[in-house]
């Protein structure tokens, strides 16, 4: 009998949760290439955060954290017209350096409080929480983008911005709104991933994870429900790296490299299956929208 404990823990949740907040931003038609370096920054936030104040108080300040990067991509994607690539690519690498810096300033003060460097979970979160978390996570979801009328722009914008605009949808705003609620969500995740999974920080921690959120959102076609198993087994692999390793012998470079490529296996079979070719994508991801373009 498979143990639930072996997919569903906070890993998982983790994973399921950055995964679902790209969902949510790109659907909207933002290529969000700038998640790995928010993923790294607000793990390690939340890591500092914490040792400086107290669990409740890193949590507000990871997602705050997050408001203020969605902000960020919005002044440059909306009012700047930046290419969503190289915006995202540019913050990747500012945002890997302010990790490195806000993680060392929470290992000081570690060390100056005579504190342990590795946290202590206000919550032991067993296998049946993680069920629960990841059932509402996803509903939600599912009920913004398919029940609402805010969810019903946001992928109005990301198939045809164009349309969208001659319908009276505000694409600048929706789209702010989308990145707003995906790093919300995201940094919900991130904090999940240092409270109760890592606990702990070294440099550059997390770095690649954005990238397999990116690889997840795009294996499920952007949709919340279809991202759930997929999730499940990424997880399981990533958590069991080393016990392959110790039991098959397998280079560790070869492991590392096994989630990214099963990513793009998962890619290519779902977007050649019927499923890929009946649900709707976000045609327009990543295109620059210029709202004067109306009149042209």
């Amino acid at each position: 009998m498979i143990d639930p404990g072996s997919f569903l823990e906070p890993f998982y949740l983790f994973l399921l949760l950055a995964s679902l907040g790209d969902i949510v931003v790109e659907r909207s038609g933002v290529l969000n290439l700038g998640i790995d370096g928010f993923i790294a920054f607000a793990i390690a936030l939340s890591y500092t955060a914490t040792l400086a104040l107290d669990s409740a108080s890193s949590l507000a300040i990871a997602v705050v954290s997050g408001l203020l990067f969605a902000l960020l991509v919005a002044v440059f994607v909306n009012l700047l017209h930046s290419s969503h690539v190289l915006t995202g690519l540019v913050l990747n690498m500012v945002f890997y350096g302010l990790s490195a810096i806000v993680g060392t300033v929470g290992q000081n003060i570690a060390s100056e409080r005579n504190l342990p460097r590795t946290l202590a979970s206000p919550v032991i979160i067993e296998w049946y929480h993680v069920a629960v978390a990841t059932v509402i996570s996803v509903a939600l979801v599912w009920i913004l983008l398919y029940r609402t009328r805010l969810g019903t722009s946001i992928r109005a914008c990301g198939y045809n911005p164009r349309a969208a605009d001659h319908l009276g949808v505000k694409v600048w705003r929706v789209r702010l709104y989308a990145l707003l609620i995906g790093y919300t969500v995201i940094s919900l995740g991130s904090y999940v991933f240092m409270l109760f999974y890592q606990k702990t920080w070294s440099p550059y921690r997390g770095v690649g994870f954005g990238f397999l959120a990116l690889a997840l959102a795009m294996s499920s076609l952007w949709h919340p429900v279809i991202v759930v198993p997929i999730a499940a087994v990424f997880g399981f692999l990533m958590r069991n790296l080393y016990v392959f390793q110790l039991s098959y012998g397998i280079p560790e470079q070869i492991l590392y490299m096994t989630p990214y490529i099963a990513a793009i296996a998962f890619v290519t079979a779902v977007s050649a299956s019927p499923l890929g070719k009946r649900l709707p994508i976000p045609r327009a991801l990543g295109e620059i929208y210029f709202r004067e373009e109306r009149a042209a």
